[in-house]
Formats: C-alpha cells, sequence, structure tokens
C-alpha cells in the first residue's frame, strides 16, 4: 500500500527516500507475537529473551489475569547502548515500553503513544510537563472511544490529522533545541488508522459502507499528512542527516475466530483426562452465545465506556479490561487452555507438571505428545465459508525461540487466515462452531514491515531484513559497536 501510494504521487517523502535511499521489507514476530515487536526493534532480542510478551498475562500464583505496564525486562534499547558511548540521543513516544532515557539525553513516554500502558512520564521530569504546557494534551486519547456511524468515524479522522499536526510541532521543536547524534521520533497515528479505517480503505470488507463519501480514503489521508509532517522534520534536521524511516509490521484485516477456540479445546478433550479422537459419527454443530456482560456491554455506547473507563481506579479498570477479553479467561485446570495474545495469533498454553501451579501434563513424552495432537486439531481446522484452512500456520513456540522468559510464552501459536471473516470453524471429527466475532477494530497487524534509509552510502547488504536488525545498523551507523548480546545484524555492508 505505501508503495504504491508512494508511486502514484501521494506521498512525496516516501518516493525521494524509496527512490534515492536504500528500501527493503521489515519481517517481524508479529506471525506470533505483535505487541512485543517494537521492543525487539530497540533491543535486538527475540520474544524469549524479554518480557512481557503481551500487555495481559496469567498470575502464576492464581491463574487470574492481569494488565502488566510496558516496563521492558532483558535487554536495553539501542538509545541506552548509544548514550552509554557518549552519543546524544533524544526519544519521543517509543510504543510499547516505559522510561528507559539515554543517559545525558531526553525522552518523552507515551505523550501520544498508541496503545502504551506505561505511565506518561519523560526524562528529565519536567519535559512532560513543558510538553503538556506548550503543545495541550494529544488530540486522540484512545482510537476506540467512537461509535459505527459515518459521522463518528469523521471524528476520528479529524483527531488523527489534528494529532499528526501537533506531533510535527512537537518533533521539530525537539529537533531543534540542541545538537543531536541520534533523534528518534514516532507517528502512532498511521497505527490507530490502519486499525480503524481498515473496512473505509477495502471494499471487499463486509462493513465497507456503500456510502463512505470522502471517508473511502481516510487511511490514505492519514499517511498523506505523515509524510508531509516527516518532510518538515527532515528538512528541519538539515541536509547531511542519514534518515532512517520503519514500521516494525504491517495492517490486514482483522479476521479472527478468538471466542470459539475455547470450546473447540473443550471437544478436543482438554478438560479430561485423555484427548478426544476425531470421530464424523459424532460431528455436531453448536451456536455460541455471547456472554451476558459482553451483550450488556456491547449495548452502551463506546463513548459512554470509555467516559467511565478513564474515572475508574486503576485497579477496577484493569481489572475490567481483563474481564472484557472473553473468550481468554483462564481455564487453569485443562490439559491446555488459551492464553492472551493478540487478536489475530490464538495462543494456547499446556499445563505443565513443575513449570505451571496447576500442572497436570508430564514434560517430556507426554508434553510431545499433547502438542502434536493439537497441532494436528488446529492445522485441519476449516472455514465453512471458504473451504480453506482457518489458520494460515501453526507452531510449537519451544521450537521457535530460546532465551530466559520463554517460559512464560504459550506453548502453541498460530496466526487466523484473513481472506474472509470467521464467523464459524470446522473441526474434521468434532463438528462446526458458528459465534461470529464483534471487534470494533477492523484491521489487525501482519508480519511484514518496512525500513528505508536515505542516501546510498554507506552501501547496504540487499534482501529482507529482520526486525532485529534495525538497531545494529543504527549503532553501526553511529559508530557504536553492537552489544555482544543482540539476534539481529547490521545491514550496513563492511
Amino acid at each position: 500500500m505505501l508503495r504504491a501510494w508512494a508511486r502514484e504521487g501521494y506521498l512525496p517523502t516516501m518516493r525521494r527516500l524509496l527512490e534515492t535511499g536504500h528500501a527493503t521489507d521489515l519481517v517481524s514476530p508479529a506471525n506470533h507475537f505483535p505487541d512485543v515487536v517494537w521492543p525487539i526493534l530497540y533491543t535486538s532480542r527475540g520474544p524469549g529473551r524479554i518480557s512481557p510478551y503481551f500487555f495481559i498475562r496469567p498470575d502464576s500464583d492464581t491463574g487470574k489475569l492481569e494488565l502488566v505496564h510496558h516496563e521492558l525486562s532483558g535487554a536495553e534499547p539501542f538509545w541506552r547502548t548509544a548514550s552509554e558511548c557518549g552519543m546524544s540521543c533524544a526519544v519521543i513516544d517509543a510504543p510499547k515500553i516505559g522510561p528507559q532515557p539515554p543517559i545525558g539525553g531526553i525522552q518523552l513516554v507515551n505523550w501520544g503513544g498508541h496503545a502504551n500502558t506505561a505511565t506518561p512520564t519523560s526524562h528529565p521530569v519536567d519535559l512532560a510537563a513543558e510538553v503538556r504546557t506548550k503543545y495541550g494534551r494529544y488530540p486522540v486519547r484512545t482510537c476506540d472511544d467512537h461509535g459505527p456511524g459515518i459521522a463518528e468515524y469523521a471524528r476520528v479522522r479529524r483527531d488523527l490529522l489534528s494529532a499528526v499536526a501537533l506531533r510535527k510541532r512537537l518533533l521539530i521543536d525537539l529537533l531543534r533545541s540542541r545538537s543531536w547524534d541520534l533523534f528518534f521520533g514516532v507517528f502512532s497515528e498511521t497505527h490507530c488508522a490502519g486499525h480503524q479505517f481498515w473496512h473505509l480503505h477495502d471494499p471487499s470488507h463486509p462493513r465497507h459502507p456503500p456510502d463512505a463519501g470522502g471517508l473511502r480514503w481516510a487511511l490514505r489521508d492519514i499517511y498523506q499528512a505523515v509524510d508531509a509532517a516527516l518532510g518538515e522534520v527532515i528538512e528541519a534536521a538539515g541536509p547531511l542527516v542519514r534518515v532512517v524511516v520503519c514500521s516494525a509490521h504491517g495492517m490486514e484485516p482483522e479476521y479472527h475466530a478468538r471466542e470459539l477456540l475455547p470450546t473447540l479445546l473443550q471437544w478436543w478433550g482438554m478438560r479430561d483426562a485423555t484427548d478426544r479422537i476425531p470421530d464424523p459419527a459424532r460431528e455436531r454443530s453448536q451456536r455460541l452465545e455471547q456472554p451476558v456482560l459482553q451483550r450488556l456491554r456491547a449495548a452502551v455506547p463506546l463513548r459512554w465506556q470509555y467516559a467511565v473507563k478513564h474515572r475508574l481506579p486503576k485497579r477496577i479498570e484493569s481489572e475490567l479490561v481483563c474481564r472484557f477479553m472473553g473468550a481468554l479467561k483462564l481455564d487453569v485446570h485443562a490439559r491446555a487452555f488459551c492464553v492472551p495474545n493478540n487478536d489475530l495469533n490464538p495462543a494456547v498454553r499446556i499445563n505443565v507438571i513443575g513449570r505451571d501451579r496447576f500442572g497436570n501434563v508430564a514434560p517430556g513424552a507426554e508434553y510431545d505428545r499433547l502438542c502434536a495432537f493439537l497441532l494436528a486439531r488446529m492445522r485441519e481446522l476449516i472455514n465453512p465459508a471458504t473451504g480453506r484452512a482457518a489458520l494460515v500456520h501453526v507452531d510449537t513456540i519451544h521450537d521457535a525461540y530460546d532465551g530466559e522468559y520463554v517460559a512464560t510464552l504459550p506453548d502453541i501459536v498460530g496466526f487466523w487466515n484473513t481472506e474472509r471473516p470467521l464467523d464459524a470453524l470446522y473441526s474434521p471429527g468434532y463438528g462446526t462452531i458458528v459465534g461470529p466475532h464483534q471487534d470494533h477494530r477492523t484491521g489487525g497487524h501482519s508480519e511484514t514491515g518496512f525500513l528505508a534509509i536515505s542516501g546510498k552510502e554507506p552501501a547496504l547488504r540487499s534482501g529482507p531484513s529482520d526486525v532485529r536488525d534495525v538497531a545494529p545498523t543504527v549503532l553501526q551507523m553511529l559508530g557504536v559497536p553492537i552489544p555482544a548480546g543482540m539476534e539481529g545484524e547490521s545491514r550496513v555492508r563492511v
């Protein structure tokens, strides 16, 4: 989408970068854990080596869900490494991370970040107050507090355009406030627009309104505004500055069957002592009814919900966020149960003896057999609307990652097939479960982002990059030694 809009002249800044510099796809672990791709970009360490992998996690003692703040554990971001080598660094609204300030530099945390649970703050501490006084409150408190009507989406578009203009002023002023070796600023508005405007952009989406009018281009409008703002930021930085522009992942339709998988786990025998083997004679059809609490919530306009939410004590607000994850309520006495992850990434944890408090599956051969059984069942799931696989892939995580936090990750993670809505799932030998999801967001995370770097020198290696390559690339461009713990490699050709 971005490359097409650049070619067509809508994004002149990106077009110049693509034509006069280096550009490549950026592959990330968003096919498993989208919520952690930005911390992975900062640290060049995989999901098994940093924590947490998601903003909601099970409490290891009680099995209850708890909301966690984006406080990175396990590694330090590249700007800390650069500042330890004497580089002057500024970090403005880095997503999904709390205070990790560069030595002698500045960091503004969650002034206008998207879905960041970190407490708004800054380093030095008075910077946040100065920003609030000079620029006011960020115009978009949350992307989701609006109704389904065109007028409501028009308001979100206006608010996002105002946010881009305000962020541009902030970035340029901070950029000019002193001489920086590294200036890292983030436009979160494209991310919010991708979540909210996908159905307006995509004529094949079932919620695409025939009378969208000018909002048909709302997603592109936000990208155009960010592109123009980025051009002004680059101009303010000066002609000798090397520019790196990237996104850790992309967007696609948000079609999933999050609410249906827990029932299938029951059908497959996860609440029993042994697996239930597929049997066509036992196939059934069941409609999953939405819980009463979810139905009551759906009847209340989102703007009212968020008005109440912002006035609740943090403890109650956090508990409600976890409760409304719906089917992600934990079934901690089952042999395997769903655990929180991004909507497009169903995740299952096996109850392992010695690892989990309520463990009932022996590690080793029994664990491996159950993994194989669940992989087979998930891989054979069918979307009845297409007759094709409901999941594009299903993986065992202990095969994909290692590190000190692997034990906190789910055991099995998949990625829903987003070619069509998933209003039902057919499990061969078990039956069909029906129950469409009611997500407000229509766009979800995909695994491929992009990396663009201005100028032809120094030369970069060709081919797609891993998101873990960004941090070592930036450090090498700064002349800073790359720490041994980083898993990626610099794209700079030496």
